[in-house]
């Protein structure tokens, strides 16, 4: 049985799915230079492959498994993060990011730092430390890892599932929810493009789980991921990929 990559070859062209719906992973008329984390991944997989790049933006995880099971896609940059019932109908490649379920919380609903130099101050760095406070009340992205993780560890609390994350921040800029959930990568671009949050909102971002972000690639295809891992070994042993991670989640010049 060949494998994908032969095709890819053949043809001469990466057919990449990234995600039409998650910046800074893929940005929408992007600025000069700042075409989105994945997009240049994508550009540096097929220049070292030696074909040419075509970019198809889907949304769902569905969307990407169907097409790269028919041949329409070849492999999805999307920021996307694995799971065992994922992992069911595509191959994952060993991860390029990592990442970990985080929140933007109201500061109005935190305890009052104690005044003085109290050493037991206790400061709120992760979602995990909101478990000392009452009342709690979350939104997140519906049928996400973070979503099941709100399920598993606040599931005696309120949360709030929505079809994207933009209803899900409105839930919290409107005082509906006490804290909006999300990856840490998605938290950290989203103050850099709207910093005026940081005056109202904290950001938890320490980590909690391990969230791996992965490429997909047609199931049980090991020819084409043992190609991709070894390019994401080399762009992580040469200091490329953090280069990328700091360009889009450290820094603001890509937000237009």
């Amino acid at each position: 049985m060949s494998s994908r990559l032969d095709l890819i070859l053949a043809k001469k062209e990466l057919v990449v799915g990234v995600n039409r719906v998650y910046e800074p992973f893929y940005i929408q008329d992007a600025k000069e230079g700042y075409p989105g984390f994945d997009m240049e991944l994508a550009k540096l997989y097929a220049d070292y492959l030696g074909v040419a790049l075509k970019i198809k933006p889907l949304k769902t995880f569905r969307q990407f498994s169907d097409e790269i099971a028919a041949g329409t896609i070849d492999i999805a940059l999307a920021g996307m993060s694995t799971d065992l019932s994922r992992g069911k109908s595509v191959t994952f490649s060993d991860p390029y990011l990592l990442t970990t379920p985080a929140g933007l919380v109201n500061k109005r609903s935190l305890p009052p730092e104690p005044e003085g130099s109290i050493v037991t101050t206790r400061t709120f760095k992760s979602i995990d430390d909101l478990a000392v406070i009452n009342a709690l009340s979350f939104s997140v992205r519906s049928n996400t890892t973070n979503h099941n993780y709100l399920l598993r560890k606040f599931g005696k609390n309120q949360i709030y599932s929505y079809l994207s994350d933009s209803i899900a921040i409105d839930a919290l800029t409107k005082g509906n929810v006490i804290c909006f959930v999300a990856d840490s990568l998605y938290i950290l671009s989203l103050l850099q493009k709207q910093p005026s949050l940081k005056a109202s909102y904290v950001a938890l971002v320490n980590p909690v789980m391990d969230e791996y972000i992965s490429a997909a690639l047609p199931l049980n295809d090991l020819i084409f991921a043992d190609n991709f891992n070894f390019f994401v070994k080399e762009l992580k042993r040469t200091g490329v990929i953090e280069g990328l991670r700091s360009k889009y989640f450290l820094g603001s010049s890509w937000v237009k």
